[in-house]
């Protein structure tokens, strides 16, 4: 399979931190935040991995520069930011032959790729979404679930009653289905892929992890991801790969 890592966020919630730096490549507890979502393709021996880029572009090339890469790298640098359903299109010719595993850049999770992927395949999904529960999903952007973990709508885009206790986790497993639902200009993966899908009556599914996550686009998330992570350093250093051990040992 193949992946991609959305990277090319503006951070302007974390100002002044991110003026010079890309938001994926600040710091957590000693590393750059990007390498626990990579360490996702290492777990998935993806063939291909394609990482778009937008604000301060070379502080992410020199974190990927430093890892050892067992895969076909593509460095998407875009411009103008096409958002995250415009920069997945934009690769689309470097990854389409394949099913994609997807992670947005700036998270930190304890996910078991294998196990997802698995549970993907066994579902005959052409897309899975990881999500967590949270106490104010309702009030944020609800996943609604119906039967067998199937997702029936997100953020009542298709139904203005929907409800729903859990959040898109930023990481999705699709099959090439995906690719048609895309649009080239700047748009949202969510809003355009995703709920087309749902609506067209593929079998989209939710895969939901109850473990360590955190949405690092906060300043309050930013931190607590930091102190988190330090406090159980030994798990990470036990889940993450060895090329990204050694490249920041």
């Amino acid at each position: 399979m193949n992946g991609f890592l959305l990277a090319a966020g503006l951070g302007t919630r974390l100002k002044p931190l991110t003026d010079k730096i890309a938001k994926p490549a600040l710091p957590i507890a000693g590393l750059p935040m990007l390498v626990y979502p990579l360490n996702f393709f290492f777990e998935a021996k993806v063939k291909k991995l394609a990482v778009n880029t937008h604000h301060a572009p070379e502080t992410i090339r020199a974190v990927l520069e430093k890892i050892e890469q067992p895969w076909e790298l593509y460095i998407s640098h875009e411009k103008k930011l096409l958002d995250t359903g415009g920069g997945l299109k934009a690769c689309e010719a470097f990854l389409k032959e394949e099913r994609v595993l997807l992670a947005n850049a700036d998270i930190v999770a304890g996910i078991d790729i294998e196990r997802l992927l698995r549970f993907h395949e066994a579902r005959l999904a052409d897309l899975t979404l990881v999500v967590v529960p949270h106490k104010d999903a309702d009030k944020i952007a609800p996943i609604t679930l119906g039967e067998k973990d199937a997702i029936v709508d997100i953020n009542r885009t298709l139904d203005k009653k929907s409800t729903g206790k859990h959040l898109y986790a930023g990481v999705a497993v699709f099959e090439p289905l995906l690719w048609k639902y895309l649009h080239k200009e700047p748009s949202s993966i969510v809003y355009t892929a995703y709920v087309s899908l749902i609506a067209s009556g593929a079998r989209v599914c939710a895969y939901t992890h109850e473990g360590t996550w955190f949405d690092c686009g906060t300043p309050e998330n930013y931190h607590a991801a930091s102190n988190a992570v330090a406090s159980d350093a030994w798990y990470w250093q036990k889940i993450l790969h060895p090329h990204i051990r050694t490249a920041f040992g």
